[in-house]
């Protein structure tokens, strides 16, 4: 169980201020607590006693335990709420880093290692598993370290009037703080973790459900979609009515063992009272004191009921976080860097899902190429050759090849990311619009563009008719939407021609660049991207024959191989 929270529970040092504060304020509530009931009880039971006589009422001190009363009720009021503010604030905090870190872990790992997680699997793992975390330092970690230190307080406090009533408390609710957290970590370890899976099941369901919606209706699917979907939230319903009758069982049990544990104590009191060890209002006391003790304990059943649950969330996360990234050198561009590109005995082919073995045919199987600064090539080949997971190790999606690949005569693994990435410009066969203006979208490949140079060249490619635009600067400001729901596949494509013509890198990778585009507007495009990159080393995919006649070479792959 530790094993799998404890790289989560170490990260308290990060705000181990706050939370330190928000655990002893939590303490200090419950001490408070305790001091309002234990005096009450002490108080109520005294004045009775000192009333029987006239003598006894007139000396009775009033005063002081009335405001120590007030002074506990204020305290406690107080400390509640500043427990919950700094608790929560640094919890949340702790939570926005730890998504902000587990993202970063998640950008160096190559296109191979993501694609064994779906899209919504790892959003699920993003959001709901990092807001999982906060069971841990609200529910768990704070309340138990507060539930043994009152324990301990309370037996202390209760062994100064009697050594009989302090070893009572500790045996009592020692037994309790043992044995109902066990009890419910086992009674809801399976349904927490079910409960984890089917929220994560649940979204990838519906998220499908969502994005194929237009292709179900077409095919005549929809229904079936719809009812998978269904099952799935129904059985999430029912996991979630068995934690939830668990957790009314657990605050049933909980308030029965108070009350047993009151009698029990009250029997130890009385014995102490009639033998003289203790007084009348001390006896109360010692029974008041163990019935507020038990509010400490009152939050452990939840938390160890939904840590099946929690441990389910930290495991996910971990899987993820311990996937091996890409690492890039420290080499920066030559300065007589010159786009010659060497591919020399490279081997390669992908992995399995658990990473350990490979799988299935070679997909470069010995390959070599010398393509000269400038040159302009092209890669023909049937689907499945290898063309574009060439490109993929040349762009570094891939690790783990075999071989030989230099780029102005430094091997890639050599170039820092950055430098590696302003080498090279890539016009993929799928190209990612991001949810911002036009205008975002396209300094993304060149930061510093104003927005004159960015009409050039979005006229350039033919984006400036955009139905939604109105002028010039809309068009710049015109918002793409999720997906670039706003634009078609070829207005996609010529957003991926533009952000390359805004580049203008020493390389420029084409992976079926003119796919989508019609006749004229494919020549118009690919004349000014060759233009554009004439002194610069070109390779291109492609399957179109008018293509090849604009190559200085023409290479033919099979099996992995030049042919």
């Amino acid at each position: 169980m530790m094993s799998e929270l404890l790289p989560y529970l170490k990260l308290y040092r990060r705000h181990w201020g706050a939370l330190s504060v928000g655990m002893l304020l939590a303490l200090a509530t419950v001490l408070f607590s305790l001091g309002l009931l234990a005096l009450s009880g002490w108080f109520i039971t005294a004045t009775a006693l000192a009333g029987l006589t006239v003598a006894t009422a007139q000396a009775f001190d009033f005063f002081s335990p009335g405001a120590g009363v007030r002074g506990f009720s204020i305290g406690r009021t107080a400390a509640r709420y500043f427990e919950r503010l700094v608790s929560h604030d640094a919890t949340f905090k702790l939570l926005a880093w730890l998504r902000s870190w587990f993202f970063e872990k998640l950008l160096p790992l190559s296109l191979t290692q993501l694609k064994r997680y779906r899209k919504a699997e790892l959003l699920n793992r993003l959001v709901a598993d990092v807001d999982a975390l906060d069971q841990l330092y609200l529910r768990l970690f704070s309340p138990v370290i507060a539930a043994v230190l009152v324990v301990a307080l309370i037996s202390l406090g209760l062994s100064f009037f009697s050594p009989v009533l302090g070893w009572g408390t500790l045996l009592l609710m020692g037994f309790w703080l043992l044995f109902l957290p066990v009890v419910f970590y086992r009674l809801g370890y399976r349904s927490g973790r079910s409960q984890g899976e089917l929220l994560g099941e649940l979204r990838q369901k519906a998220l499908d459900y969502l994005q194929g919606m237009a292709e179900s209706r077409i095919y005549g699917s929809e229904t079936r979609m719809r009812a998978r979907t269904d099952a799935t939230e129904q059985s999430l319903h029912a996991t979630q009515k068995k934690m939830s009758r668990l957790e009314g069982l657990g605050g049933s049990l909980m308030v029965a063992a108070a009350g047993l544990s009151a009698v029990i104590m009250l029997y130890l009191a009385a014995g102490e009272y009639q033998q003289g060890v203790i007084s009348g209002p001390v006896m109360v006391m010692s029974v008041f004191a163990v019935l507020a003790g038990f509010e400490a304990l009152m939050p452990l059943p939840g938390a160890f009921q939904f840590l099946g649950h929690t441990q389910l969330a930290a495991s996910r996360l971990t899987e993820v976080l311990e996937e091996e990234a890409i690492e890039f050198g420290q080499k920066s561009i030559p300065e007589a860097f010159k786009g010659h590109i060497v591919i020399q005995d490279v081997f390669f082919q992908y992995p399995s899902i658990a990473g350990t073995e490979t799988v299935g045919p070679m997909i470069l199987d010995g390959i070599s190429l010398d393509i000269p600064a400038g040159q302009h090539l092209a890669l023909l080949g049937k689907t499945g050759c290898g063309k574009s997971t060439l490109i993929r190790l040349l762009t570094r999606q891939l690790p783990g090849f075999e071989g030989r690949i230099e780029l102005g005569g430094v091997e890639i693994d050599e170039y820092s990311e950055a430098a590696l990435y302003e080498l090279l410009a890539v016009i993929p066969q799928q190209t990612h619009v991001f949810s911002a203006s036009l205008r975002e979208n396209l300094k993304m490949a060149l930061p510093e563009a104003e927005d004159s140079t960015l009409l050039e060249t979005v006229k350039t490619v033919g984006l400036d008719k955009l139905a939604a635009a109105e002028g010039d600067q809309s068009v710049l400001d015109l918002w793409l939407g999720q997906g670039g729901i706003a634009l078609s596949g070829g207005e996609q494509r010529r957003l991926a021609i533009a952000r390359a013509l805004l580049k203008k890198s020493e390389v420029l990778i084409m992976d079926e660049a003119s796919e989508g585009l019609d006749p004229v507007s494919e020549d118009h495009l690919m004349n000014q991207i060759l233009n554009a990159y004439q002194d610069k080393t070109v390779i291109m995919i492609t399957h179109k024959k008018a293509m090849l006649e604009r190559m200085d070479r023409v290479i033919r792959m099979d099996g992995g191989q030049v042919i």
